[in-house]
């Protein structure tokens, strides 16, 4: 199936709030314990000296398991979309577990954007995170571009995506198990989104024509695609 970029931010509040709503913290967890994981499995620790940034963080919802779960780091969540900053910041403070979230805060910029902010003065980024936000940049290398220059010689990469469908018979299928579970807006959205994926090939192929093969990408079951490492 060929693919059919989307719009990179979610401005309309309706989209904000329908995804906001939705319960998806079966892939959350999941994609703090693979991250986990992969940490211990390279004997990595995370302590106060550290920073974890995550990229397209939207409402917050990896945000804030990355702050509990370390909670002795820093974490920023950073967003284009300043709705679902104000939504991220809405979530925090209304959490019932505000009390552990201290070490978290949120930015709103552009990804592309992200190099001329001055949250990087006092700490490198230890650990660099995404889920569901590659598929939103319209082209591969600025997605790429941007977590090269957020990257040092100690940041770990981990960033998770949707996988594009082989065929439009396969999207729709997709589709219509979502309608069973969530509304109609966030169906549409994530209809599109299948359709603005990457495949493994394409994801693979630009790592290796650009410097970029210290990057593991593999697919992660039948919807997923996870790109981690050094850079």
């Amino acid at each position: 199936m060929e693919r059919i970029p989307e719009t990179e931010l979610m401005k309309k509040k309706e989209q904000v709030l329908s995804y906001d709503e939705a319960d998806f913290s079966e892939g959350e967890v999941n994609l703090i314990n693979q991250i986990n994981h992969y940490l211990l499995r390279k004997s990595i620790s995370l302590s106060e000296k550290d920073l974890i940034v995550d990229l397209g963080c939207g409402p917050g919802n990896i945000s804030e398991k990355l702050a509990i779960k370390w909670p002795n780091t820093e974490v920023v969540g950073i967003d284009g979309s300043k709705e679902m900053i104000m939504r991220a910041e809405y979530n925090k403070e209304t959490s019932t577990q505000k009390k552990y979230l201290k070490n978290l805060r949120y930015i709103c910029s552009d990804i592309k954007d992200i190099k001329s902010t001055k949250f990087l003065l006092k700490k490198k980024i230890r650990l660099l995170v995404s889920n569901s936000l590659i598929h939103h940049i319209t082209h591969l290398e600025d997605f790429f571009k941007t977590i090269r220059s957020l990257s040092s010689n100690i940041t770990i990469n981990f960033h998770k995506d949707l996988k594009r469908p082989l065929d439009e018979k396969s999207a729709l299928e997709l589709k219509a198990q979502c309608s069973t579970k969530y509304n109609e807006i966030l169906t549409n959205d994530y209809y599109a989104s299948l359709k603005a994926s990457y495949t493994f090939k394409e994801l693979r192929n630009f790592t290796l024509e650009n410097d970029l093969s210290s990057l593991e990408v593999f697919e992660d079951g039948d919807k997923y695609l996870i790109v981690y490492g050094n850079v």
